[in-house]
């Protein structure tokens, strides 16, 4: 099962080595990955467990959720690349081309919009697997393991300091 949220899970915690770690460091892709397979395959057993999924539906359930997640770690990949050349394009005290910055947000918003067409396509894929009430489990399971996902992974590592932000009760 590959879950492309979990990928971020794994890296965010692959980043860091411990807990009191004051100095980021680059994701390890070997923890990563273990780190992605082991929450695979808890994921899989509960999946299986909860929506009481046969073999048959189980494999092809695995077989589409695959191909699903490797579409997505493409599209997050072009986004990371997308967002670093728009960061690199906004530095403080330098020019921005305005040209560069158009064509970089129009890719950002067409690559979100990309992003989540691949949900419908997740959800379209699985109905031709699943029942419609094993659908609405599956999208609970899901929902809940990315946001403990989410939670895990601000836990681990802090998101940045946003800048440009105007304080709560001011202009």
């Amino acid at each position: 099962m590959r879950v492309t949220c979990i990928v971020l899970l794994a890296l965010g915690v692959a980043a860091r080595s411990s807990a009191q770690d004051t100095v980021p460091h680059p994701p390890d892709p070997r923890r990563a990955d273990q780190l992605r397979q082991a929450i695979e395959v808890r994921f899989g057993e509960r999946m299986k467990e909860e929506l009481g999924l046969t073999d048959d539906q189980f494999g092809k359930v695995r077989v589409a959720m695959a191909t699903i997640a490797a579409k997505r770690r493409l599209l997050q990949e072009e986004e990371q690349r997308l967002r670093m050349a728009l960061a690199f394009q906004l530095r403080p005290g330098v020019a921005a081309n305005s040209d560069s910055v158009a064509r970089l947000v129009d890719a950002l918003t067409n690559q979100r919009v990309a992003f989540a067409q691949s949900f419908r396509d997740e959800m379209r894929e699985l109905s031709t697997i699943l029942s419609p009430v094993q659908r609405g489990q599956y999208l609970i399971l899901r929902d809940r393991l990315m946001a403990r996902a989410e939670e895990l992974r601000h836990r681990m590592v802090p998101p940045p300091p946003q800048r440009g932000r105007i304080p709560a009760g001011r202009p």
